[in-house]
């Protein structure tokens, strides 16, 4: 479950050797507003039979952080009653960030079987063009771990990341072309890469019939080795909406579908 939470956000490497490509060189457009509001069921395949396994929600709001005008993002997630008795769940993960996508503030709480682990990092801006990244880790009653550093360049989390990358254009990319970023996860920052795989119709669990999408990956790049995180679908159009989440997990794979969407800033041309 704790790979499923990663792949949310937010957010694999097939073709390792692509030359890396940085967002900022990319096209973006706005692709969501306060408002949106998102909900998916989770299913594993167990046996090979894919079975239900919890669900998650995610919304975005307007807010006030530190006297200026953000937004931020929240996603709850937790497993139902009969995933809960082999694993039970239960997730928050929150970011802030600027109109502009720069995040000010992560946390991710998560109680997650008998443990409970609390994640955070504040970004600071100086003048002089730096990030200040603090980070915070504790584990159970645990000593938490602080830790700071500075960067000079764009540097996320991963829900941040997450509302970063739908307002990339995708399409724009050759397949097989990356994006590389710099991702705090409150106790260190790692390289992370979006990778763009091409199209494919996807369906989804809202209703609807299959959805045009981009299908990208996720791969987590750490002490020299690159490890595949997961392969996502999301809608091609303005939304840039994710539809479906495929995951391979150390005991098997799952998948997460879009089961409802609402207060989405663009009509769905993707179901044409």
């Amino acid at each position: 479950m704790k790979t499923i939470i990663r792949a949310i956000i937010l957010v694999a490497a097939v073709i390792l050797t692509a030359a890396p490509v940085y967002a900022q060189k990319i096209k973006q457009t706005q692709a969501f507003k306060s408002g949106e509001t998102l909900e998916c069921n989770f299913y594993f395949n167990w046996k090979f039979i894919w079975v239900k396994a919890g669900g998650a929600s995610l919304v975005i709001r307007d807010t006030v952080f530190n006297g200026q005008k953000a937004q931020y993002m929240s996603l709850l997630s937790s497993t139902n009653s009969t995933a809960d008795a082999f694993f039970r769940m239960r997730d928050t993960l929150t970011t802030i960030f600027t109109p502009d996508l720069r995040p000010l503030y992560y946390r991710k709480a998560s109680a997650e079987g008998k443990r409970y682990y609390l994640n955070q990092v504040w970004y600071s801006y100086e003048d002089d063009g730096r990030i200040k990244v603090t980070q915070y880790y504790r584990r159970d009653n645990e000593k938490p771990v602080y830790k700071e550093e500075y960067v000079n360049q764009p540097v996320y989390d991963m829900m941040s990341l997450l509302a970063y990358a739908r307002t990339l254009d995708f399409s724009s990319l050759k397949k097989g072309q990356r994006l590389t970023f710099p991702v705090a996860t409150g106790k260190r920052i790692t390289q992370q890469h979006l990778i763009y795989r091409g199209k494919k119709r996807t369906k989804s669990d809202d209703g609807n019939d299959s959805y045009d999408c981009l299908l990208i990956s996720l791969v987590e790049e750490r002490d020299g080795k690159e490890r595949e995180i997961i392969n996502f679908h999301v809608t091609n159009d303005e939304n840039h909406l994710p539809i479906l989440l495929d995951l391979a997990l150390n005991f098997g794979s799952a998948k997460a579908r879009l089961s409802y969407s609402s207060g989405l800033l663009y009509p769905l041309k993707a179901l044409k």
